[in-house]
């Protein structure tokens, strides 16, 4: 039976793999290791400014390799970018679809207009979703406090009222602070695990 709580999902690391290390590495052009990579990437202004929509993809390009003096082509680049992005996780589909008939269903996301295009084209990933937040839309990224206000409003909701699941404990503390439930979850069945607990004692 489907509670008046919505279900916040976070996407890349959740439920969709990133084939994050190898191709950030081949979009620095370094051998670096994979806490070396996250650190310097989440430190990028060019990052920041296109998963805000601030930048559109050639001018991502351009600064990034300005600030970064990475050496890689154009074609290389969007190649590596794209790459990024790996397959929906195992039973992901199905487990949407559960989670639908449990509250509203909705996405909150760090991303940009490239990567969800692609996702578009190759998946049904966003279709069991009754609204979408993202970050290059909404011109303000997570763990921003703002872009949980926003969201909340958006919602019609208050922010009890939210199940938060993201891989970022980052995240999921700035949502904790706002007043949404938060839990750090790395797949879809943690999150379905998690849901079916809170229903099961009558916390949904």
């Amino acid at each position: 039976m489907k509670s008046g709580k919505v279900i916040l999902c976070d996407l890349g690391g959740v439920l969709i793999d990133l084939h994050w290390v190898e191709h950030a590495r081949g979009l620095f052009g370094k051998d670096m290791s994979a806490d070396e990579l996250k650190t310097r990437w989440l430190s990028l202004k060019s990052v920041l400014e296109f998963e805000t929509g601030n930048v559109d993809f050639q001018t991502f390009y351009r600064l990034f390799c300005d600030e970064t003096g990475a050496k890689i082509t154009f074609d290389r680049f969007k190649s590596e970018f794209t790459g990024i992005i790996g397959p929906v996780k195992a039973g992901c589909y199905e487990i949407l679809d559960q989670l639908a008939g449990c509250g509203r269903l909705a996405m909150l996301s760090n991303t940009n207009y490239l990567h969800v295009e692609h996702l578009r084209q190759v998946s049904r990933i966003f279709a069991p979703f009754a609204d979408l937040f993202f970050s290059y839309e909404l011109r303000m990224a997570k763990p921003e406090r703002r872009i949980f206000a926003v969201v909340t409003d958006r919602l019609g909701c208050v922010a009890s009222d939210i199940l938060f699941f993201d891989d970022s404990q980052a995240n999921i503390d700035a949502a904790v602070s706002f007043g949404m439930h938060g839990f750090r979850v790395e797949s879809p069945q943690e999150i379905a695990k998690i849901v079916d607990a809170r229903l099961k004692s009558g916390m949904l």
